[in-house]
């Protein structure tokens, strides 16, 4: 719309209080003649004039919408940007007032658009202005070398661990097959107990004991996330109540952990088998009737166009990340309808009341979990983070909180450092490199499998990675131990990183004793694999076992193992017992 048009929208008195911003600024009563003398004006040699009379921020709004493609103005991406809000109005002097205070000068530059349904810089006006008026500056993302100092952070180095935890998952599934619900297929509480045992750092926080009933669970964050990334990758599927791997995830066993992640990474992005938001139990009604939440698709993929635009190495705190988000209009919807979405009471605590269900309620809290949840497991983002009781008080002002310690279990994410490995994920990278451990530890051996620091102090990394291998004796010193490596080759940790650790801290190749210790684990921490569970039955007599183990009908589903014993196995043991039938046997439990 032109400016005259917009213009014919404001009433007599608006346009009384617009003219005085004019230099010869000739009232009238008639309102044609006010628009004429407004357009007139903009339109002339006043129009630097009045430009001089807007402060700094209101600058910024109209370079802001000169140069956007449409000429739109957004708080929202203003706000995001600058963190400050040009003044449209001036405040009335009297705080109860209803009224939203006379207008400035800003208002002849951008006003409100009813065909738009926004506010927007006249078409007619916007060429004038751009003829003078800077672009802004891109937005940009802030980012730092370093974290600032806080005794309760925690910062969590995820590429190593992803890099060992992903074929540790697929073993975990392959040997123990994972229960989990056929309904929704998420895991338990004996799984996801099972699988933060053999996460390699343990999960980002130790399980805490409820105090009163009613007090907030933090719970599993990365042990749960690593069944459902699974599935959502077509490497495991859920088969009577547990997971089994499917060829899919044996060929992952033998493929590089790195490609392994990026394909899992790649298959999130387009699921639709869970809804991360769903974890924020705190916000009730998201399986309400009706079409109550988006698709997660377009919110993971404006996410990661966000990342795509992270520099790699570089500590951003989340909340810059979510306002570079808004800046650049890389938005989403978590909910079609927030008026379904409540805390704790559906009509008092509904997030359909103004200011209740902002970006900083539902889009912000789908971000944490992104994050934190998914993208960190996966190894494409390091996490600094506290514990979520009182990180974040947002939510405060909100009915039926008062009960509430955090929102999220991901209220602590502070920041984040998108990794090497992560930049590979996300295509940044051709290929991937894993990064040797930089140490600055030395170390000295002696012939009982003995080492010792002599200089310096082991980084977390390099203490979670001795603990996997070795037995401390007391600080400053540990032993190899055979059963703790083997356990760990078990687990599917690669010994090759112990022994290059080893070299580097030692500055030389490793004495014969723990060369030798390496390449045995090496060798024999494989030489036997669990095919799958089975079944011993026992027989009548050892007529009767021969009997059934030498024929064709039950011979390949059985293996004699004594006198009158048989073993089978477990996924075979239906057809057996309808062979053995055949046969004229049957078999009690």
């Amino acid at each position: 719309m032109t400016l005259r048009d917009l213009l014919a929208c404001l009433t007599v008195p608006d346009l009384k209080e617009l003219l005085g911003f004019l230099p010869s600024g000739a009232s009238s009563p008639r309102k044609d003649d006010l628009v004429e003398r407004i357009v007139a004006a903009m339109f002339g040699p006043e129009l630097k004039a009045v430009w001089a009379l807007l402060d700094e921020t209101q600058q910024l709004a109209v370079r802001e919408a000169a140069h956007h493609p449409l000429g739109e103005y957004s708080d929202r991406r203003f706000r995001a940007k600058y963190q400050r809000a040009p003044a449209f109005h001036i405040a009335p002097v009297r705080s109860y007032s209803h009224s939203a205070g006379k207008k400035t000068a800003l208002c002849l530059f951008i006003l409100y658009s009813p065909n738009e349904g926004c506010y927007v810089v006249p078409t007619d006006l916007r060429p004038h202005l751009v003829a003078f008026v800077p672009p802004p500056a891109p937005p940009g993302i802030a980012s730092s070398e370093a974290l600032p100092e806080d005794p309760l952070l925690t910062v969590r180095l995820t590429e190593r661990e992803a890099l060992q935890e992903v074929l540790i998952m697929l073993r975990t599934v392959e040997q123990e097959r994972v229960p989990v619900s056929d309904k929704t297929a998420l895991p338990g509480a004996a799984s996801l107990r099972l699988l933060s045992d053999r996460l390699a750092g343990g999960d980002h926080y130790p399980h805490e004991v409820k105090q009163y009933d009613w007090s907030q669970e933090i719970g599993a964050i990365k042990a749960f996330a690593w069944p459902m990334l699974l599935q959502a990758g077509g490497l495991a599927a859920v088969v009577s109540g547990r997971l089994q791997l499917s060829p899919g995830g044996v060929k992952a066993l033998a493929t590089p952990p790195a490609q392994v992640l990026r394909g899992l990474w790649q298959k999130w992005l387009k699921s639709t088998l869970f809804d991360e938001f769903s974890r924020v139990e705190a916000v009730k009604g998201q399986n309400a009737k009706g079409r109550v939440m988006t698709a997660v698709a377009p919110r993971r993929a404006a996410i990661e166009e966000t990342l795509q635009a992270c520099p790699i190495g570089q500590w951003i705190a989340v909340d810059d990340f979510s306002r570079f988000m808004q800046a650049t209009d890389r938005v989403f919807a978590v909910t079609h309808d927030a008026w379904k979405l409540y805390l704790c009471d559906r009509q008092y605590g509904s997030l359909g009341h103004a200011g209740w269900g902002g970006w900083n309620i539902l889009q912000e809290r789908y971000i944490f979990a992104f994050l934190f949840e998914y993208a960190a497991t996966l190894g494409l983002v390091d996490v600094a983070y506290v514990h979520p009781a009182q990180a974040r008080s947002d939510f405060r002002d909100q009915w039926g909180t008062d009960d509430l310690s955090f929102l999220s279990r991901y209220d602590g994410l502070r920041a984040f450092r998108l990794t090497l490995l992560g930049a590979y994920i996300l295509g940044r990278e051709p290929a991937y490199q894993p990064p040797a451990i930089a140490s600055s530890v030395a170390l000295s051996f002696s012939p009982e499998l003995q080492l010792d620091i002599v200089r310096g102090a082991l980084a977390g990394e390099e203490a979670l990675l001795l603990d996997n291998w070795a037995v401390p004796l007391q600080p400053g010193s540990w032993r190899l131990d055979r059963d703790r490596s083997l356990a760990a080759i078990e687990k599917g940790h690669a010994i090759s990183e112990l022994k290059g650790f080893l070299e580097s801290a030692g500055g030389q190749p490793l004495p014969a004793p723990f060369a030798s210790f390496i390449a045995l684990c090496e060798h024999n921490g494989t030489a036997l694999k669990m095919l799958g569970n089975a079944v011993l039955i026992e027989c009548r007599d050892a007529e009767t076992t021969a009997q059934i183990a030498g024929r064709p009908e039950t011979s390949a589903l059985c293996l004699r193992a004594g006198p009158r014993t048989l073993v089978v196995r477990s996924n075979q043991l239906a057809r057996f017992r309808e062979r053995v039938r055949a046969l004229g046997f049957g078999m009690a439990s």
